[in-house]
């Protein structure tokens, strides 16, 4: 999903490794710079809360770039780990990493650790980083310091300062995180009055209106619809993904109501608006920090 070659140097790792920690909630403690940093690329922090306390933890993290070569970082390339923590009053070593870590220097991690000569470890590779960018919608980010990759990836934005998600209503799956991994894996139905098609002049009757993941989940709830009476019509949620099928979409639904061609209950009208505000996070442009304003200035003035 991401090229990380589009980082080519050091530095701009450093960087973007600092940049992602903050997004993450890390308190960044010493950040990169040019000269000797005696092992460490960056020093950041949580804090650890507990029953009835909480304290600092920080982290020394080392940044490795090895997406040119594709090689996987090993103990050769993170030696003296704990000297370096010791140096640095750290807690727990971090690698950031855009490939992957060896076997033998996970292992070395794991003595270290059970030795009690590190409190903890954590590895940020390649994948795990990428799968940030899809849970937790770090599109500015990624427009940031992946520009050719955003353009295929187009990750969930927090339109609304926090993630709205999209759960099948058989399994509980959240459809908008799965749309971006894997399309065409879920499908929106509509539970329409079977009396209304059979009498054609009758104005057609939604009654109410589901997400569920194809397959089982979909067979599961059309059977369930079907003894209830009701005929189902469905349109694939990965088409409302694409900027034109939303628009189309949400313009039909305007002229369905304007033309009084179907009723929608209140129940199935709420869940079409919710699925629409699901979806925007992923279909409409980067929010900005004017649009941010005008909206709020905008807010104020109308609840006047």
């Amino acid at each position: 999903m991401i090229d990380w070659k589009e980082i080519n140097d050091g530095d701009t790792w450093e960087l973007f490794a600092r940049d992602f920690l903050i997004e993450l909630g890390f308190v960044i403690d010493a950040g990169p710079g040019r000269g000797a940093d005696a092992g460490k690329d960056l020093l950041v922090s949580e804090q650890l809360r507990g029953r009835l306390a909480s304290r600092k933890f920080t982290w020394l993290v080392s940044c490795k770039n090895f997406s040119i070569s594709g090689k996987s970082v090993g103990p050769d390339d993170e030696t003296n780990i704990t000297d370096r923590i010791r140096h640095h009053s750290a807690d727990g070593f971090m690698g950031f990493y855009s490939t992957l870590p060896s076997s033998r220097l996970i292992e070395r991690l794991q003595e270290f650790s059970r030795g009690g000569q590190i409190a903890a470890y954590e590895i940020f590779d390649s994948k795990k980083i990428e799968g940030h960018f899809v849970d937790t919608g770090l599109s500015k980010l990624a427009l940031r310091y992946f520009s050719n990759s955003y353009d295929t990836m187009r990750p969930i934005q927090k339109l609304f300062g926090e993630y709205k998600d999209l759960r099948c209503e058989v399994c509980d799956k959240d459809i908008l995180i799965l749309s971006v991994r894997t399309p065409y894996t879920a499908n929106i139905v509509f539970a329409k009055d079977s009396a209304s098609f059979r009498e054609k002049t009758k104005k057609k009757k939604v009654q109410s209106v589901h997400i569920v993941c194809k397959g089982d989940c979909d067979r599961l709830l059309q059977s369930r619809l079907s003894a209830q009476g009701f005929y189902t019509g469905w349109q694939d949620i990965s088409d409302l993904a694409n900027p034109l099928f939303y628009l189309e979409n949400v313009l039909s639904y305007m002229n369905i109501l304007h033309d009084r061609k179907e009723d929608y209950t209140e129940d199935a009208h709420e869940k079409i608006k919710s699925i629409y505000v699901a979806l925007s996070q992923r279909t409409l442009r980067e929010i900005t920090k004017e649009d941010e304003k005008r909206y709020r200035d905008l807010s104020q003035i109308s609840g006047l």
